[in-house]
């Protein structure tokens, strides 16, 4: 009886086992899976590649195209009078040049006076 419960089993198994088998190498074909068809890496990349187009070089008809509050559409930098490309607003660039001077003022505050703790290294040097 224990023996012929062991043979059902064993036999149950290979069934399901062959089964299997038989559903991963005749079932569908690769063209039909899904798994390697989207690329997560290369979404991003347009994603982020879309998203530079819309703040600087993209182009535009009007400036709703374009990423909003940094960005305009530009009409004189079109092929036509009628398209234009997507550029920085200007209270962006003048944003960047604040903030370079006040990176350039700390380094050479930093170099010049002594309150700073890269004065005795800095002067050293100099």
């Amino acid at each position: 009886m224990k023996n012929s419960r062991f043979h059902l089993i064993i036999l149950s198994l290979l069934t399901m086992d062959f089964l299997g088998v038989r559903r991963v190498a005749f079932g569908d074909p690769a063209a039909n899976r899904k798994l390697l068809e989207s690329n997560p890496v290369s979404e991003a990349t347009e994603d982020v590649k879309e998203f530079f187009s819309s703040v600087w070089g993209g182009a535009c008809y009007t400036t709703s195209q374009c990423a909003g509050y940094i960005s305009h559409c530009d009409k004189d930098q079109g092929v036509t009078v009628l398209d234009g490309e997507c550029r920085l607003a200007w209270w962006v660039w003048l944003v960047l040049a604040i903030g370079i001077f006040l990176l350039l003022s700390c380094c050479i505050s930093c170099i010049c006076l002594p309150c700073c703790c890269l004065y005795t290294c800095c002067s050293n040097i100099l």
